[in-house]
């Protein structure tokens, strides 16, 4: 699976996370640091036009290169099969999501663009898929999960759990009656400071997009940990 490095700063504000406070584990860790930068807004543009329609792209992270990709091409959207997401808040007026506020402009970009389908996972049903730092020190284990554990502990030292956000979008890909939906509009907030980067939610059954409502978080970690017991043994 190829890796392709991307833009590092949003397009118009400032950069909210410069480093991944995980990354002090990779010194221990063989891994690769020859990575040509800038790369991925093409790699994408290529793949969808490549294989139009049959692309699901999954962001889960600030909206930076989705969004250049759609100002650059916008063509591309039109293309994918659908969009899923992590990131947003949608049922709790005024609040922010860390991937949508990193970057609102390219946020507002992939909202606006005229993708087949959207499909974005907030903080309204992630913060419902929760484990113990505890239990995730014992399921993490074996195999490419030990540098999983590891990078972990950098997170134990300031929260006593983990949210799987960005598990609980993917594995909406395959199964996504795990959650139930709203259909509407989603618009960014672009106005004051304090309001500045939140996600607008208006329901509207013939909406452009559709956000997950509720979870069920008890089905969504038995498929989760199916899948990820047989990685980690092969």
């Amino acid at each position: 699976m190829p890796i392709v490095s991307g833009c590092d700063v949003p397009l118009l504000y400032e950069q909210q996370q410069p480093r991944a406070p995980q990354a002090e584990v990779l010194p221990r860790w063989p891994h690769r640091d020859d990575f040509p930068p800038y790369g991925a807004v093409e790699f994408l543009r290529r793949a969808i036009r490549s294989r139009p329609r049959e692309i699901t792209l999954l962001t889960i992270g600030p909206l930076t290169n989705a969004g250049l990709l759609f100002a650059v091409d916008p063509e591309c959207a039109g293309l994918l099969k659908r969009l899923v997401m992590m990131g947003g808040y949608y049922f709790a007026p005024g609040q922010k999501e860390w991937n949508t506020m990193g970057d609102p402009i390219a946020s507002a970009l992939v909202f606006a663009a005229p993708t087949p389908a959207l499909t974005a996972y907030g903080l309204d049903v992630t913060t419902k898929c929760t484990m113990p730092a505890g239990e995730c020190r014992e399921r993490f284990k074996g195999g490419p999960f030990d540098v999983v554990g590891e990078m972990a502990e950098v997170w134990y030292r300031h929260a006593e759990q983990i949210t799987f956000h960005d598990p609980l979008a993917a594995a909406c890909i395959f199964e996504p009656d795990i959650c139930t939906y709203r259909t509407g509009t989603v618009r960014m907030d672009l106005g004051g400071a304090d309001a500045h980067g939140a996600t607008l939610f208006e329901q509207a059954g013939n909406g452009p997009h559709t956000v997950a409502a509720e979870v069920d978080a008890e089905r969504f970690f038995e498929r989760y940990f199916e899948v990820t017991t047989v990685f980690r043994s092969d």
